[in-house]
């Protein structure tokens, strides 16, 4: 566990926070930054749907009383800093320099914001200091509390994954990610208002990543699945308009139909591709990763794949090549909760909670934690693996057609199912998910306004449907990945029966019972199967 300062010397930030609570800071004006290019590294610098499952948006607001609304941070002045037993640390006085004006939230369509992170990660590896300083004086404490500004924990992490990128050999990096529904998100804030201008963004994120680093490339595929609002063609305006060509290429899953890949026409995908949600588009990326010819002297090929928006910052992807290539790991993925160093962030209202707050602050928190119970029992080997959805997973090229192959899902579910798929694949009698994959902790901020996957306001039972369907799902694929003759599969037949046979209002009438009973409640919390049988009673 990351070292957290003690309550008698409070860090920077938890004095920032302190204020804000007291009201004793005042607003500033907005940050600074220089957009229109990527912060420049100097030669000292050698030296990541709603994040846990759908939610409403009026549920969003149901925050716990400790996640109090913010107003930007002040300067901080020159109040002393201390940072543990030894006093004020260098990292501590630079993060508060460096902090003056942040707000503690984060906005996704401010350009100077996505590029102020990377500007603050140049100038942590410039200043040559240890990055578990900069950890210590940002990250908050053990809690999940007190982190913040999100564009300083983020940009500690971005940090952290330049130095991790260090240390790997040559590689390519293949980085793909689907396009429905984009036609927004992909504008510039001045011709939408939720505009990101993702390509354009993400593209400056790789760049500062890579940059100094001889061997290592990337390249970005976007890939369409019949976007009705032709995200597609503007993707490729912008390709064209900022000569992107040689290392942006959108790939369109119609192309798949019309070739007659059997690949697809095995999962049922016919012209128009309604059949694809977000699965077949990050599919058929990996696939065209997966077949792409590399000669014996080429450096490793790996995959990775990503949601469309600036939710994970791509500056991260020196942390899942690190993971393969030097971690040990089969593959590697990032984690948005469930872990140290994990990061949520809500806005506009609301800075980063790290774990386990930002696990407890979920409208859906039961939900998840019945989900993880049901999943551990029927799928023992994703042991140690919390966020199975999370859309930042990595693996080596060479490997994905062993993989994809046993995938059948094309729809928003494909997610845990391709790496349940990986993890058999690797797992060749011995390992369990947590052995096999190197889980990376990331920064995640939720993107509510262009969200694909959020749930009805008009059906308020929505969630427990959704979660109810879940376990079902988890029921099926544990009929399909153990051998239901093992000793395994003996041992959780009430289960099966029970998360199979229960109704989404058996189901709702549990969760209710169980958040009443037990409030606030990890992951790992062992239920008793009778108290969930009881739970379901009328």
């Amino acid at each position: 566990l990351t070292r957290h300062l003690t309550a008698t010397k409070p860090s920077m930030i938890q004095r920032v926070m302190r204020a804000l609570r007291g009201g004793g800071c005042t607003p500033t004006k907005p940050m600074d930054a220089k957009p229109d290019s990527v912060p420049a590294m100097n030669e000292k610098a050698g030296g990541a749907m709603c994040a846990a499952g759908i939610t409403d948006k009026a549920e969003v607001a149901k925050q716990k009383p400790e996640a109090a609304k913010i107003t930007p941070v002040a300067a901080i002045g020159q109040s002393e800093v201390v940072t543990g037993d030894t006093g004020t640390t260098e990292a501590a006085k630079l993060l508060e320099k460096l902090s003056n004006g942040l707000h503690l939230t984060r906005d996704l369509t401010d350009e100077a914001e996505t590029m102020k992170v990377l500007e603050i990660a140049s100038k942590i590896l410039e200043s040559g200091l240890p990055l578990q300083d900069f950890k210590d004086a940002c990250y908050g404490n053990t809690e999940g509390k007190n982190a913040g500004p999100t564009v300083l924990v983020s940009a500690v992490g971005s940090a952290e994954s330049k130095i991790q990128l260090k240390e790997t050999g040559s590689f390519h990096m293949i980085c793909i990610f689907a396009m429905y529904g984009e036609q927004n998100r992909i504008q510039k804030k001045t011709e939408h208002p939720n505009g990101q201008d993702f390509i354009r963004m993400k593209v400056r994120q790789l760049d500062w990543l890579f940059s100094g680093e001889t061997g290592k490339s990337w390249e970005i595929l976007a890939v369409d699945d019949g976007c009705p609002k032709d995200s597609k063609t503007l993707a490729r305006k912008v390709i064209e308009a900022e000569g992107y060509q040689d290392r942006v290429k959108v790939l369109d899953l119609e192309d798949a139909v019309r070739e007659g890949l059997p690949y697809f026409q095995e999962r049922g995908l016919k012209a128009g591709c309604k059949e694809s949600r977000k699965g077949g588009a990050i599919l058929y990326g990996l696939y065209t990763a997966a077949t792409r010819e590399v000669t014996a002297d080429e450096p490793p090929l790996l995959a990775m794949y990503t949601d469309s928006d600036l939710s994970t910052d791509m500056s991260l992807c020196g942390l899942l090549a690190h993971g393969v290539l030097v971690g040990g790991g089969k593959m590697s993925m990032g984690a948005r909760y469930g872990a140290p160093e994990t990061f949520l962030v809500k806005p506009p209202d609301f800075g980063p909670s790290g774990h386990p707050q930002s696990h407890f602050e979920q409208p859906n928190m039961m939900k998840i934690v019945i989900r993880h119970y049901v999943r551990v029992r029927l799928l023992p080997i994703l042991k140690g693996i919390y966020d199975t959805q999370c859309a930042f997973k990595c693996f080596r090229a060479a490997d994905l057609l062993s993989i994809i192959i046993e995938v059948r899902s094309l729809g928003a579910d494909f997610d845990m199912e391709l790496l349940l798929c990986a993890l058999s694949a690797f797992h060749k009698g011995e390992g369990t998910g947590s052995e096999l994959c190197v889980v990376k902790p990331t920064l995640f901020t939720e993107d509510f306004a262009e969200s694909n996957f959020m749930a009805s306001t008009e059906d308020p039972d929505k969630p427990y449907k959704t979660y109810a369907s879940m376990n079902q799902a988890l029921v099926q694929m544990h009929k399909r990945y153990i051998d239901q003759a093992s000793s395994e599969a003996a041992a959780v037949t009430d289960l099966v029966a029970f998360a199979d046979g229960i109704t989404w209002e058996a189901y709702k009438r549990m969760i209710l019972k169980l958040e009443k009973d037990h409030k606030e409640t990890l992951f790992d919390h062992d239920f008793p199967l009778d108290e969930l049988k009881a739970a379901t009673a009328e």
